[in-house]
This record gives C-alpha cells, sequence and structure tokens, in this order.
C-alpha cells in the first residue's frame, strides 16, 4: 500500500473530535496534506515516503491547517537520539514498544511499517515485561482484551516480533522457556569501570591494585583470575596486605553473581540484521544493570564504527566487501535510563553511553532513553536529544528537566475544553495516559499527540 493512501485506507480517522486546541502555528513541519500525514524525524526536505514507522495521531485542533487525527510518522533512515518521559502509567514504557515494533521484523506485512528495512535493536529490559514483544495480544487477559479493541478501532491488525532474543542473567528464572543465560566477559570491562563496580576512583589505592592486575592479566581472564593475581604475595611490593585484600573481597562478591566468566558473550555474535535482542535484568542490581548497557554501549560502538569506517573505504577505493553480514543500523533502547545512568553516582554506563551519543552517528546508532525521573538522567547525555516523548508529570524538577530537554519551541497556548493552560509546565500535568508532547528539532513547535496501540501484547499493565 502506498502512504499517501494511508489516512483513508490503512487506519481509522479515530479522532473525530479533540479537547484540546491551540492558537500555535507552525513555521516549520514536514507535512504531506495529501492523506494528511506528519513526518517527524526528517532533518532535510524530502518528498520520499520509504523508512517510515507510524507513531499515532495528532491530538489538537491547530491554527491555520487544522491537523486534527493527522497520521504522525517517523523517519528511521537515519540515527535519532529519542527520549521518552512520565510517571509511571502515562505510556513512556508503551512507547517503547511501539517504537521497537516500528522497526522490528514483524510476522505479518503491517500498515504501521512504510518500506522500513528492519533495525537490529538491543533493548534493556530493567522490569523485565518486554518479552511480550513476540507474542500478539492474549484476549484473555482484560488489558490485553481492552487492547485488542484499541486496535481494532484503529484498524490495525494484532502482530508480533518474529526475531526476537531474549537473554536472562546467571540464576533468573525463564518465563518462555526460549531465554537465553549470558555472562559478560570479563577482559571487556575496562579499568575504570571496575572501579565503579567497586565503589573506588581509578587513582585511589584500590583502583591502583585493580589497574596493576588488569594489565598483567591482559586478555582471556576471568573475575577469578584477578582475584588470583591480587592475592598471590608475589606479585605485589609496597602495597598494602588490607588494600588487597579488600579488592579481593569485592570481586569476590561479584563473581558470586555468575554475571562474568572467561569466555563471555560476544555482542558480534548478536549483531543478526534485524533481529531484536532483549536483556531481561529485573533480578540484578542496579549497578549490574548498569555494567551490562555499559558493556554494550562500548562494543556496539566499536564493532559498528569499524564496520563503517571499513565500508566507506571500500566504497571509495572500490574494493569488495568481506561478505560479513552486519546491519547498517542499529538501536540502544533503554527502559527506566535513571537506573542505568543516573546524574547523582558514578554508575559504569554513563560514559560509556556519553561516549555513544556524542560519537555514534557515524556508525549508524541510535538511542531510545525511557525514564520517570528526567530530572535523574546525567545532562551530558540528554544534550544529544534530536526527538523527545513528554507524557504527564507531577514534580515540578522532573518538568523542568523535560520541558529544558524538548528539542523545539514549547506551546504557548493550549485550550482544554475552552478553558486556557496559558504554562507549558501546566500542559504536562494535564495529560491522560497515551497523550504526550513530541517536540521534534526538525519541526518548529511541538505537537500534542495520541500515541497507537500496540501491535504486540503489552507486558506493562498493572496486576488486578
Amino acid at each position: 500500500m502506498s502512504f499517501n493512501q494511508s489516512a483513508n485506507s490503512r487506519f481509522s480517522k479515530v479522532l473525530e473530535k479533540s479537547q484540546y486546541s491551540t492558537a500555535d502555528q507552525f513555521v516549520k513541519l514536514c507535512h504531506v496534506a495529501k492523506g494528511n500525514n506528519v513526518i517527524l524525524g526528517r532533518s532535510k526536505s524530502s518528498e520520499s515516503t520509504r523508512h517510515l514507522i507510524y507513531l499515532g495521531k495528532v491530538l489538537e485542533n491547530t491554527a491555520g491547517t487544522n491537523l486534527l487525527s493527522a497520521d504522525l510518522w517517523l523517519d528511521v533512515s537515519f540515527p535519532h537520539v529519542i527520549y521518552i518521559t512520565g510517571t509511571r502509567g502515562s505510556g513512556k514504557s508503551f512507547d517503547l514498544g511501539v517504537l521497537v515494533e516500528g522497526v522490528s521484523k514483524l510476522n505479518t506485512e503491517t500498515a504501521i511499517q512504510n518500506e522500513v528495512e528492519p533495525v537490529t535493536t538491543f533493548l534493556i529490559d530493567t522490569q523485565s515485561q518486554f518479552w511480550t514483544l513476540g507474542y500478539p495480544p492474549n484476549g484473555g487477559i482484560p488489558a490485553n482484551a481492552s487492547q485488542l479493541e484499541e486496535l481494532r478501532q484503529w484498524n490495525i491488525p494484532p502482530n508480533y516480533i518474529s526475531d526476537l532474543a531474549l537473554f536472562i542473567p546467571p540464576g533468573t528464572d525463564k518465563i518462555t522457556g526460549t531465554e537465553q543465560v549470558f555472562a559478560l566477559s570479563a577482559d571487556q570491562v575496562p579499568h575504570e569501570e571496575w572501579c565503579a563496580l567497586i565503589g573506588q576512583d581509578v587513582y585511589s589505592p584500590q583502583g591502583h591494585v585493580l589497574g596493576v592486575a588488569l594489565e598483567a592479566l591482559g586478555s582471556n581472564f576471568g573475575v577469578d583470575d584477578v582475584i588470583s593475581y591480587i592475592e598471590s604475595d608475589r606479585n605485589w611490593r609496597n602495597v598494602a596486605d588490607l588494600t588487597r585484600q579488600a579488592v579481593a573481597y569485592k570481586l569476590n562478591d561479584i563473581h558470586k553473581t555468575g554475571l562474568f566468566k572467561k569466555d563471555g558473550m560476544k555482542i558480534s555474535d548478536m549483531l543478526v540484521p534485524g533481529r531484536c535482542n532483549v536483556f531481561l535484568l529485573r533480578d540484578i542490581r542496579d549497578v549490574d544493570k548498569s555494567l551490562v548497557t555499559s558493556i554494550l554501549a562500548r562494543q556496539l560502538f566499536t564493532i559498528m564504527g569499524q564496520h563503517h569506517r571499513k565500508k566507506k573505504h571500500e566504497a571509495f577505493f572500490e574494493r569488495d566487501g568481506d561478505g560479513r553480514s552486519l546491519p547498517s543500523k542499529v538501536w540502544l533502547v533503554i527502559d527506566e535510563a535513571h537506573v542505568v545512568a543516573p546524574s547523582d553516582a558514578q554508575m559504569p554506563a554513563r560514559d560509556a553511553l556519553v561516549e555513544y551519543v556524542k560519537r555514534g552517528r557515524d556508525a549508524g546508532l541510535s538511542l531510545i532513553l525511557a525514564t520517570q525521573q528526567p530530572s535523574a538522567i546525567d545532562d551530558r547525555i540528554l544534550s544529544q536529544v534530536n526527538i523527545a516523548f513528554t507524557h504527564r508529570l507531577a514534580f515540578q524538577s522532573d518538568i523542568n528537566a523535560a520541558v529544558n530537554r524538548v528539542p523545539t519551541k514549547a506551546l504557548q497556548s493550549l485550550k482544554l475544553n475552552g478553558s486556557d493552560v496559558k504554562e507549558f509546565t501546566d500542559m504536562i500535568r494535564i495529560l491522560d495516559a497515551g497523550e504526550c508532547f513530541i517536540g521534534d528539532q526538525a519541526t518548529s513547535r511541538a505537537i500534542l499527540a495520541r500515541i497507537r496501540p500496540r501491535v504486540t501484547s503489552h507486558g506493562g499493565y498493572s496486576p488486578v
């Protein structure tokens, strides 16, 4: 089906009217009048209708050309840094599912994807709820039954991701029976992140001990090897025994988690074009969640950076490639991102994600973050955001942090059932679940939107 026919032949109008209206006009907006479509995330003017995923509907009555019920699309042809905020139950994790569905290989052809080449994704699932991406909604569950009814109203058939890999840490119970137990390669963890794990500065006495041991071991070692090296008296001169014992004690605690092996997982093996990789991490400590995220981010940055540099050189010198099948684009998706990259604690993923967002574009890398505490995310990461989804928030500090990272102009006026809401911060407070402001760097102001229903089963509903 063609993109321009989408409004009439693909999706129901759904929104005949809205309680929201604004006098703010759009100075810059990629609006395709035929079919009434709005394209977000497109940095240059283009008539192309390829590489688009469906997000939902415009929810506002707009001054000038009224865009109410226009279909919202996101151009995924190039990398994005997307930031999703909202309180519990406002729809932020739902948005993550919508985005991952849009770029993934689904079981049947669907109108929510318009000529999309499936993107390889790595999803850090801190609540272990996204295993449901591999299943259509289950009508026997009340929350899924209402989801199916919503899909019917939107004229969108249910679906599921056909190429989904689930990973769990050691000691975690399987949910579907298809999960793979993973362990990290100890030699992939840099010195500074080992120091973060044991709560020490790199230049502290314990940090020095760790650094010496890691340098001496080189590669292909396990945590037990590091402990043995540190405990061996012959390897040390002029280092207090208490210092070495403290490091060994802390490393023993880490070793017991089973998260590390001498020959742990290789990220390169997971880089299958179009595959969705979900790491179900609810049952491990926050610092370990951050460490897994850090290793993923660093490895993706290194592997994909080398891959794209090589491709550019081969193209320039007109040489044949080595035949290695790596994806051209990768999305790293993180739920509850404040857990793994907080602004007020030295966690392993912080610096790794800063490097990832600042230098990952040329490597085809996108980052999608969701959080209910926007004020708790490291600001160096958020400075690179080009698209923001802002759902309902309650606390002023979180609202201020979210507003400061909307990468376009906020609304100046909004009427709710005829009553004026004059401050953008107050507009955020009154949103219902599933409603959000989408701020797009390529659009002159934020757009009030209703996100489409998920096509896969939503695992984030509240228990009854």
